[in-house]
């Protein structure tokens, strides 16, 4: 019997989302039904806001996300009713040659777990709603695979333990298991948003001598060396101009750059900031049609090095345990990257908000309304 849920639909890019009720569909065999208690404002859901990225439309966009499991279906083995979860949008299937080979973000039948027999969402009058990334988590509760599914323990506060399933995971996993950065490396993170934060504690993690934040507002920068960026660089329009900053500080540039904004001048800039031997990462979304532009004799006769990294190349089911103990023992700061908590039904101010220079991320309380 499908249960009727509130949630915040997308009819049209660059409209604000309308909040309506739907039908959620009953879990098929390998599903879990999540009641939603908290989730996180991503700029990747920005991005379909704004039509930006495609997608099919009417949908529900979410996707970094925490809530209680409360229905399983037949055929799930690893998950319980009364599970507190958090999920991703990189389900894996763990068989295929890259996730056996520890590469389970690029699952080569991603695709095919996605798929279900039947609408997972339907509005009143019969018609189908897309759900972003097969979750959809801007609702009062969401059905989603169990493979995109791990548990998280209570120890963790729900407005953190969201921050898990998207741009930790990205921004962390990225230095560590899509850079690999060590204590011998020096790591320039462009962009200082969500996923830009995550990813200058993911490089003080691993060790990193030198981590230098780079961003066009200084409020962004001194949030940067909060969270363990050792030098900050102001950018300029003019790259040339940041360039020369960042090489100010080491001259030979840095080993590692990672790219978190989502715009073809940034990643070009990321490789140009490159030492020899140094790869640049680039974990931004951009439009579709984007394409880069990198001078040839740099790539190769420095023997650099240009990589996508995307979700962070992360290891989801084992990296939430890893994320979780760190936590715990202050060693990644999730309370300081929430910057406000609003209610389901301002949702659309928290997208707002998002432009706001001291914002990392918004995270949206699904338990109560507003009063």
């Amino acid at each position: 019997m499908p249960t009727p849920i509130l949630a915040a639909v997308l009819e049209k890019p660059g409209t604000p989302l309308q909040i309506r009720e739907l039908l959620l569909d009953d879990p098929e065999d390998h599903e879990v039904l999540i009641r939603t208690e908290r989730v996180g404002l991503c700029h990747s859901d920005l991005h379909y806001l704004k039509g930006a990225l495609d997608i099919s439309l009417p949908a529900v966009l979410g996707h970094e996300v925490v809530g209680i499991v409360e229905r399983v279906g037949s055929g799930v083995t690893r998950i319980k009713t009364g599970d507190r979860v958090v999920t991703t949008i990189t389900p894996s299937c763990g068989a295929c040659r890259n996730c056996i080979s520890g590469r389970p973000t690029q699952c080569e039948r991603v695709d095919s777990m996605r798929e279900r027999q039947r609408p997972r969402l339907i509005s009143h009058d019969g018609s189908s709603v897309e759900s972003l990334g097969g979750i959809g988590a801007f609702a009062e509760a969401f059905l989603v695979k169990e493979a995109s599914v791990a548990v998280v323990g209570s120890d963790l506060p729900p407005q953190v333990a969201c921050l898990l399933g998207c741009c930790i995971s990205t921004g962390v996993g990225a230095v560590i298991h899509g850079a690999k950065v060590g204590p011998e490396d020096t790591v320039a993170v462009i962009g200082c948003g969500g996923v830009g934060i995550a990813a200058i504690q993911g490089a003080r993690l691993a060790g990193a001598r030198r981590i230098i934040a780079i961003d066009a507002v200084p409020a962004k920068l001194e949030l940067a060396r909060n969270f363990g960026a050792t030098d900050t660089v102001l950018s300029s329009p003019d790259p040339t101009e940041t360039l020369i900053q960042v090489r100010s500080l080491l001259p030979q540039g840095v080993s590692h750059a990672i790219e978190a904004v989502g715009r073809s001048e940034t990643a070009e800039l990321a490789f140009s900031l490159l030492s020899p031997n140094g790869t640049a990462s680039i974990l931004g979304l951009m439009p579709t049609g984007s394409e880069l532009r990198i001078p040839a004799d740099a790539l190769i006769y420095g023997d650099r090095h240009l990589q996508g990294a995307y979700m962070g190349a992360n290891r989801f089911l084992s990296d939430v345990d890893m994320f979780t103990d760190h936590y715990l023992n202050n060693r990644l700061d999730l309370d300081g990257m929430v910057t406000k908590e609003l209610p389901f039904d301002r949702i659309n101010e928290g997208f707002e908000a998002m432009a706001d220079a001291s914002t990392i991320r918004v995270v949206l309380n699904m338990t109560n309304r507003q009063s």
